[in-house]
């Protein structure tokens, strides 16, 4: 198995921000593979919203934000995947992400969904196995060496996503304002106006922010097993051992 970081980037023991930025580059090499799997479930959730009874679809926002775990299952399945086989074809990737879509979704949508560090400690759940007492130590375990930074990367997505969104909405109205005149003269006219470009932004860095959350959060697991268990020598055994024969 030949990581997808080989040849690109070495794998060793980093620092909490160096681990999450190694995630940077697993999603830029695999950003590709994550638009036709989640535009499609999004374009489903999207229509869905007509379905709704009207008081609903005024927190459609709110809905589609609690959702978000949903989407990091199948990122996390694609990337776990395209981490050990970088040339994985489309049905090798369903099968990771059919892998990883049913485990513990409903305690993310529930009772995990608010927690800080549900980016990092998702793979030990999903892609470990590990349930109830053996997932706690195994979390208590690796804790220490990385997965507590998660906190801090929650924190810097969740400001990242509403930075890009103010900015994207501030540059569009003043765009508009720049070529016609008087469109957003009032209050009412502003917020019609801006209902459809701000849905597309938002779901725009939706996509963006929240598959690189996720495979930061995957950076910093993987630096947490190569602290506590020199995971990046296991690799680079496993990798030798086909060689070898």
């Amino acid at each position: 198995m030949n990581p997808v970081f080989q040849g690109v980037l070495t794998l060793r023991q980093r620092s909490g921000w160096e681990a999450a930025d190694s995630g940077i580059l697993l999603w830029r090499k695999s950003f590709f593979y994550f638009i036709p799997f989640l535009v499609l479930p999004m374009l489903l959730f999207i229509l869905s919203r007509r379905l709704l009874p009207a008081f609903l679809q005024t927190w459609f926002y709110g809905i589609l934000w609690w959702f978000k775990p949903f989407f990091d299952h199948l990122i996390l399945g694609i990337i776990s995947v395209r981490f050990f086989e970088p040339e994985a074809r489309i049905k090798r990737l369903l099968r990771g992400m059919g892998r990883t879509l049913g485990k513990g979704l409903a305690g993310d949508l529930l009772w995990r969904r608010l927690s800080p560090w549900r980016s990092a400690r998702m793979p030990v759940r999903l892609l470990e196995g590990l349930r109830g007492k053996k997932a706690r130590e195994r979390l208590q375990d690796l804790e220490g060496r990385g997965l507590n930074f998660g906190i801090l990367l929650t924190s810097f997505c969740l400001v990242l996503e509403y930075l890009l969104l103010a900015g994207e909405v501030i540059f569009c109205v003043m765009t508009l304002e720049m070529f016609r005149p008087g469109i957003f003269s009032s209050l009412t006219e502003y917020t019609k106006g801006l209902r459809g470009l701000l849905f597309f932004a938002y779901g725009v860095n939706y996509l963006l922010v929240e598959s690189l959350y996720v495979c930061m959060g995957f950076g910093l697991y993987v630096n947490s097993r190569i602290e506590r268990e020199g995971w990046d020598l296991q690799l680079l055994f496993q990798g030798l051992i086909p060689r070898l024969k």
